[in-house]
């Protein structure tokens, strides 16, 4: 059921999911089929907010197809059982039709969501958890965190940040100001951007340290998708798009003719209109960082089990999700993990986990990583 306004939930639940999205909904959806008791997704905003945030126009990189019937999971789904591409009919859905999917997905599986609660604290308590939210304090057997990164903008620690709109604050690309308009960073949202202001009849001009439209990585966490490649050699044939690479912008600096973009390399280029910051996301894991130790690149450290290695009980899902290098960043990725964590908390509980063969069957329980290698694609 999902409920909004008045409490309906428990105060003292076997499973707390922090957040209502592909992660919390996927995770909450495998441990009902282990029939585990008490499990609440809390969400501080609707179902799917970081979709329903999304800029006007953005969509999916990975398409969404009906395989299911052929063994093949949609990449975009959060269940082996449930379609976007089916159900919204759109092989790319936009972010309003994915909140739209995982909406129906929660409400088809019978998955318990209360709205409107926002996880202020977590704090070890007993052999559980506590949790202060804006309506109270809760108890927990366990916590999964499962809020994603698009509520978590990163200016890069780039001194003069405050002069720029970042790409996850920009809702309609025709409302921003200008003809001309810089983008600093070239990875999958400055091309988004870089779009989005073409087809509003401006002129974009991305700025990269490197050139990752040019990149050949085998790894789709790494190079830019080939829906985007597309989208992007499609815009540029009806609309100007400047990409310029090797340009490590260092600074932004207000002067009185407007705003200069100044790179390591001594290049500067003078913006009248306010750039976009395409410089990516922090961690969603922010609220609760006292809970996890973070590596060199700022990824929070797991067990095999994706469990914070801080405190036991408290669990990872999402994009955030990595492992010797390998990183779990799009949904038909960290899905895989989504059982794992199941089975952990089912065998403490004594539940049997023998319902979870299906979803090895449908490759969706991934525990053994070294099937992971960059390097399987040779054409």
């Amino acid at each position: 059921m999902i409920w909004e306004g008045d409490i309906h939930f428990p105060d003292h639940m076997s499973v707390a999911i922090i957040g209502a999205g592909p992660a919390g909904l996927g995770v909450a959806r495998v441990l009902r089929d282990l029939a585990i008791p008490d499990v609440w997704v809390l969400e501080r905003g609707k179902i799917g907010q970081s979709f329903l945030n999304w800029p006007s126009g953005t969509k999916l990189l990975t398409p969404s197809f009906a395989g299911n019937v052929f063994g093949m999971t949609d990449l975009n789904a959060i269940s082996f059982d449930s379609s976007p591409g089916w159900s919204l009919r759109r092989e790319h859905p936009d972010g309003l039709a994915y909140a739209q999917y995982l909406e129906h997905t929660a409400d088809a599986f019978g998955i318990n969501v209360q709205c409107g609660i926002e996880a202020q604290s977590i704090l070890p308590e007993g052999e559980g958890f506590a949790l202060n939210t804006n309506r109270g304090r809760f108890t927990a057997d366990f916590v999964i965190w499962a809020c994603g990164q698009f509520s978590a903008p990163s200016d890069g620690d780039l001194p003069g940040a405050e002069l720029a709109h970042h790409y996850g604050q920009v809702r309609n690309w025709q409302d921003i100001l200008g003809e001309e308009v810089f983008i600093i960073g070239g990875y999958e949202s400055g091309i988004d951007a870089a779009i989005g202001l073409a087809r509003a009849g401006k002129h974009p001009i991305v700025l990269d340290s490197g050139a990752p439209w040019l990149d050949g990585d085998k790894d789709p966490s790494k190079s830019l998708s080939p829906y985007t490649l597309q989208r992007l050699d499609e815009a540029r044939e009806t609309a100007p798009i400047t990409l310029i690479p090797d340009a490590e912008i260092i600074a932004l600096d207000q002067e009185q003719d407007g705003i200069h973009i100044l790179a390591a390399d001594g290049r500067s280029w003078l913006s009248t209109n306010t750039p976009i910051l395409a410089t990516g996301f922090g961690s969603g894991t922010a609220p609760v960082s006292d809970y996890f130790d973070y590596d060199d690149n700022g990824s929070p450290i797991l067990s095999s089990q994706d469990e914070s290695a801080v405190f036991p009980g408290l669990f990872l899902v999402g994009p955030e999700v990595s492992h010797n290098g390998y990183l779990f960043c799009f949904i038909y990725k960290f899905r895989q993990r989504f059982a794992v964590v199941a089975r952990a908390i089912a065998a403490r509980m004594g539940v049997d986990t023998s319902p979870l063969e299906i979803y090895y069957e449908n490759n969706m329980f991934l525990d053994d990583l070294s099937c992971c290698d960059d390097d399987m694609c040779f054409c």
